[in-house]
């Protein structure tokens, strides 16, 4: 790809600006980013290696820069082009002004003083390198997935300071993070553990892992950030889930994310969370691989925003990164394109649930009143969604619901509705959350609701084998009477097909994944 200039956007979404990289299906996709300022961007792009004509074609990619010239055009200009190498990190370091990446099985720069040439820094002999991040004193942190073990390195004094083996056998590192303490966190993926580092001076430092209790499932965390508070958050790539651990008390949540429509994309549901940082006003960002949205948490609050990639086809939307002036920067390499979410615009859409905690029974379903606001000029569509065990792909839900109404139009108050939600007879008994929806083509808003099933108190002969069937009780906060309600959703709706088909793909697609983080 030579230098060229592009002469706008792409972009029909208000919040969204996208900037097409790729000119044809041959040519080098952005993979991953991240952002120098508030016009420039530094991007990997690849491009597949393939046989033609019984001739073996290496992959390749390249270092690109991406600026904001003149009248808002941006120039993409291709620095380095790497043969035999998928890049999977890159870091602009402010203080170096050094791009870094990781390159087969070393850490390399490219110095912008001295351009068209890269430095190979260090190499790790088998040690396939994952993620990396930099510390307050310019340390770098390096996963290896080949060794199990987590690399600090001083590019400053140019010295291996300490290697550190994984707590857990095997771990699929990946993910690596510095605290606002200066201490590592990291993803022990395979392990489904989540692992600390507390630097040291020499080889017996302190580097601990933990795990979820087995109320709280988690199939793939992947990569991780960690707040001002000291709680460390991470996206589970396996499920269409996000969570948080707080060390000070042990305390683990997972979160499903928002509702989304196969009308939209047919792997919408599976979601895919992947990378996951925070904004300097403390907002959680992370990408939605297969939704293909960029999704924000702000916990404060406790509200979800979810920003759609506007596309025709599925975007993947791979890679996110916040970067300077409230924009927060992505990748969709399934349209060829990176992009920015203008996190400055008000969001003209809110729910907000009435009730923080309901009680469904065993087979039975509970209605949660909640109000909607929508300023955005539209319809906006109302739904339900929960974490990934309770909704796994390809088997009948065991937590599932919709709203009354299913819709609403623009409104100037908040207009009320209810979200019925059932529980299976097979559901697991706790607490969990469930994701309440509101949402248009170009962004959804939630809110979270905690429910705990319990224990039917249905006698025997009232219940029914059907996977789907739920039974209303009145509510505890004064819904409906004392009726009983049973009824039963259609085993071979449209809706189940596409999840389904929607699983079908995500199983190929993971695989997908796996190689290439493998």
């Amino acid at each position: 790809m030579a230098s060229n200039v592009i002469l706008g956007s792409s972009s029909t979404n208000p919040y969204v600006t996208t900037f097409r990289i790729s000119q044809n299906s041959s040519d080098f996709t952005p993979f991953v980013l991240s952002p120098a300022s508030n016009k420039t961007v530094w991007v990997v792009t690849i491009k597949e290696g393939n046989i033609v004509d019984n001739v073996v074609e290496p992959s390749k990619a390249q270092i690109v820069n991406f600026t904001m010239g003149a009248g808002g055009k941006p120039i993409v200009t291709p620095v380095i082009t790497l043969v035999n190498a998928i890049p999977s990190d890159i870091v602009y370091d402010h203080n170096l002004t050094r791009v870094w990446f990781l390159e087969n099985n070393s850490l390399a720069y490219y110095k912008l003083a001295a351009p068209g040439n890269i430095t190979i820094e260090q190499t790790f002999p088998g040690g396939s390198p994952q993620y990396m991040t930099i510390d307050n004193k310019e340390r770098i942190w390096i996963t290896l997935l080949g060794t199990n073990q987590i690399v600090e390195y001083d590019p400053i004094g140019k010295t291996l300071v300490n290697y550190y083996a994984a707590p857990a056998t095997s771990a699929s590192l990946q993910g690596i993070t510095t605290a606002p303490d200066g201490t590592i966190w990291f993803a022990e993926t395979s392990a489904k553990r989540i692992g600390h580092v507390v630097p040291c001076l020499t080889g017996s430092c302190n580097v601990t892992d933990y795990s979820p209790p087995p109320s709280v499932e988690i199939a793939f965390p992947i990569q991780l950030a960690v707040d001002r508070g000291g709680v460390v958050w991470f996206t589970d790539h396996g499920r269409g889930q996000f969570g948080s651990f707080n060390p000070s008390t042990g305390e683990w949540r997972v979160f499903g994310i928002g509702y989304c429509s196969e009308s939209y994309n047919p792997d919408c549901p599976v979601g895919l969370p992947n990378a996951i940082s925070l904004d300097s006003n403390g907002m959680i960002w992370f990408s939605e691989h297969f939704a293909g949205r960029v999704a924000k948490y702000d916990p404060t609050t406790g509200s979800l925003t979810e920003y759609f990639v506007p596309a025709a086809t599925i975007p993947y939307v791979w890679w996110m990164w916040p970067g300077p002036g409230n924009l927060v920067w992505f990748t969709a390499f399934g349209l060829g394109e990176i992009g920015y979410v203008n996190a400055s615009l008000p969001v003209r859409i809110s729910i907000r649930a009435e009730v923080e905690t309901v009680k469904v029974e065993q087979g039975t379903s509970q209605v949660i009143p909640a109000s909607i606001m929508d300023q955005a000029g539209g319809p906006v569509y109302l739904n339900v969604s929960t974490n990934g065990h309770d909704g796994p792909f390809g088997s009948p839900p065991l937590i599932y619901g919709f709203a009354v109404p299913s819709w609403i139009g623009p409104t100037a108050n908040p207009v009320p509705a209810t979200f019925r939600v059932s529980s299976a007879w097979t559901a697991n008994l706790g607490e969990r959350y469930v994701t309440l929806t509101a949402y248009n083509s170009n962004i959804a808003v939630n809110a979270f609701v905690t429910v705990n099933v319990t224990l039917t108190s249905i006698p025997f002969i009232f219940r029914t084998s059907a996977p789907y069937v739920s039974a209303g009780f009145a509510s505890s906060i004064g819904v409906g009477s004392l009726a009983l309600y049973l009824f039963s959703l259609p085993k071979n709706s449209q809706k189940d097909q596409d999840r389904r088909k929607a699983d079908t793909k995500t199983n190929s697609e993971t695989k997908a994944d796996m190689q290439n983080i493998s």
